[in-house]
């Protein structure tokens, strides 16, 4: 049984080893049978030189190594292979066949990157030969356009012309290449040559707008300047010392001729930016004429207001003395107005002289608008600023007597709520009135009775008047509260003794807090204290009693006529 074991087991191992063996002989048959050598062949027919002849020969030489050495040292290997299996020597026989699928596995690869050097070689060849004709035809057309069209390059039209045999000597470089065998090479000239091809074509498109501005545009519109400013100095205009339009002009010429030396060179770029500097200088020089203009017609239009606005001012001036000299004998005026007035006669004065020997100068034409306007404008100003003070004080004068009927209105109506208070608290039928109340009561009589002598007086102080009547307004309404207060102390004081009395037979220190109370009400007329004194105790014998009845006394409470 254990031969016969061994000998399955054999047999099985062998078995399997010669499968793998057999694998490898069609592996390498199917290796072997690769075209690889036509491929070579058909490369070697195309003659290739320079880079993708020292490629070709890597490839052929791994080519001839893998043929002639490698296949043969599989083949050996196979055959020890085969023989240790068949001397039943299964381990060695595995590692000669794990050895030689290494080996095939190894030489597939290299037969692979051979086949795909060599495609990639002819595909190169193939890519030349469908590339060269776009790339032919962009130059091509490029050349046709610059060439039919030379006129709108202007001075860049020399070195475009040559550029363009440059790119010719590119394309003649690839087709020498290409024809005697070097595609990879001739490819690299080719993708150079297109690359200049397309940028070239980028810089040809920029130039005719450049050259349209340098050659057409910019020349109309100097021209134009030139001949507007020949006009401008024909009708008499004047510029300020700080511009030189000679000299700008000049400096737009330079510009223009860099220009046309950053266009001859290809620096378009700059070119662009010179050409904003001349568009700069163009509109600044436009604006400068077009602000004189507009200040001379600012000018004609406002020195024929000067001097009816000046007399128009000066009316008004005379006008507010007279009111001010009529407001003055019924009024203390406090804010200075007469001198400020006369200094407004005074600075018309010096209005009139610059004004005058202005208009002179205008009529002169002897310096420019636009600095004769800002004058102009400054004189209007000064008067826009006299007449709308002069409208202040004239406000400020008629707005005395509503002043002083406000006051006299007050002044009544402080009289009237006096008298009123005085009829309230004589109606409460008080013993008597607290010192402190009395002197209140006549510092505020007083008070108003001043305000009366102040309104009554030949000339009124408006300022003072406002003072005393802000400070009676205060005086009053603390008065009032200060009634409210004595009244309120008072009839409480009376309702909290007559409440008490139902206590005074039966607890004694309530018939004592009466009496005390009493006396402080009677005697001192000191109502607070005497409501404190019997609130103290009540609020003893009965919680919560004075603020009960101080409840009811508020809410039935008719409001006074002094409120």
């Amino acid at each position: 049984m254990i031969v016969v074991m061994f000998y399955v087991i054999a047999m099985i191992l062998r078995k399997k080893t010669e499968n793998r063996i057999i694998a490898l002989e069609e592996r390498k048959e199917d290796l072997f049978d690769l075209p690889v050598q036509e491929e070579v062949d058909a490369v070697k027919k195309l003659h290739l030189v320079g880079q993708s002849q020292t490629l070709f020969r890597e490839w052929n030489q791994k080519w001839i190594d893998l043929s002639a050495n490698s296949f043969a040292d599989l083949e050996n290997h196979i055959f020890e292979a085969e023989e240790l299996n068949d001397s039943f020597k299964f381990m060695r026989a595995r590692t000669a066949v794990e050895a030689s699928e290494e080996q095939i596995k190894l030489m597939e690869e290299d037969v692979q990157s051979i086949r795909d050097g060599i495609t990639e070689l002819t595909k190169q060849e193939t890519i030349n030969s469908a590339k060269i004709q776009d790339s032919l035809d962009l130059y091509d057309t490029l050349r046709a356009e610059i060439t039919d069209n030379a006129d709108k390059y202007g001075v860049a039209i020399t070195e475009l012309e040559t550029q363009l045999d440059n790119i010719e000597t590119e394309f003649s470089q690839f087709v020498q290449l290409n024809s005697t065998g070097d595609p990879i090479e001739a490819s690299e000239v080719l993708e150079t040559a297109e690359e200049h091809t397309i940028a070239l074509g980028a810089i040809a498109e920029r130039i005719p707008a450049i050259v349209v501005d340098l050659k057409e545009k910019y020349p109309q519109e100097l021209d134009k300047l030139t001949d507007g400013y020949k006009e401008f100095i024909g009708q008499g205009f004047k510029l300020p010392e700080s511009v030189n339009v000679d000299d700008r002009l000049e400096e737009i010429q330079d510009n223009l001729a860099q220009t046309e030396r950053f266009v001859e060179n290809f620096e378009l770029d700059r070119a662009d930016a010179e050409l904003e500097k001349v568009q700069l200088n163009l509109d600044n020089l436009y604006t400068i004429f077009e602000d004189e203009y507009k200040a001379r017609r600012d000018v004609a239009n406002n020195a024929t207001i000067i001097k009816d606005y000046i007399t128009h001012t000066r009316t008004n001036n005379k006008n507010l003395l007279l009111e001010i000299d009529h407001v003055s004998q019924a009024y203390v005026l406090t804010g200075n107005e007469m001198g400020i007035v006369r200094g407004f006669q005074e600075e018309l004065e010096q209005i009139e002289a610059g004004a005058t020997e202005l208009l002179d100068v205008i009529k002169e034409n002897a310096q420019p608008y636009s600095l004769l306007g800002k004058e102009v404008d400054t004189i209007i100003s000064t008067l826009d600023d006299i007449e709308k003070n002069q409208v202040k004080i004239s406000n400020d004068l008629q707005n005395l007597r509503k002043q002083e009927k406000a006051a006299q209105d007050l002044a009544d109506t402080f009289d009237r709520d006096i008298r009123i208070l005085k009829r309230y608290v004589e109606k409460r039928n008080l013993p008597g009135l607290p010192q402190a109340y009395l002197d209140k009561f006549f510092a505020t009589s007083e008070r108003v009775q001043a305000l009366f002598k102040e309104l009554n007086k030949v000339k009124v102080n408006i300022d003072g008047v406002n003072h005393l009547v802000e400070v009676t307004t205060e005086d009053v309404s603390s008065l009032k509260d200060a009634t409210d207060e004595l009244v309120d102390q008072a009839r409480l004081a009376e309702d909290l003794m007559q409440y008490a009395n139902r206590y005074k037979t039966t607890n004694e220190r309530v018939a004592k807090s009466i009496a005390r109370a009493y006396q402080l009400f009677e005697r001192d007329r000191n109502y607070l204290a005497s409501f404190e004194e019997i609130s103290t105790v009540l609020d003893e014998v009965e919680p919560g009693a004075t603020e009960r009845i101080s409840n009811v006394y508020h809410n039935t409470k008719v409001t006074p006529d002094y409120r």
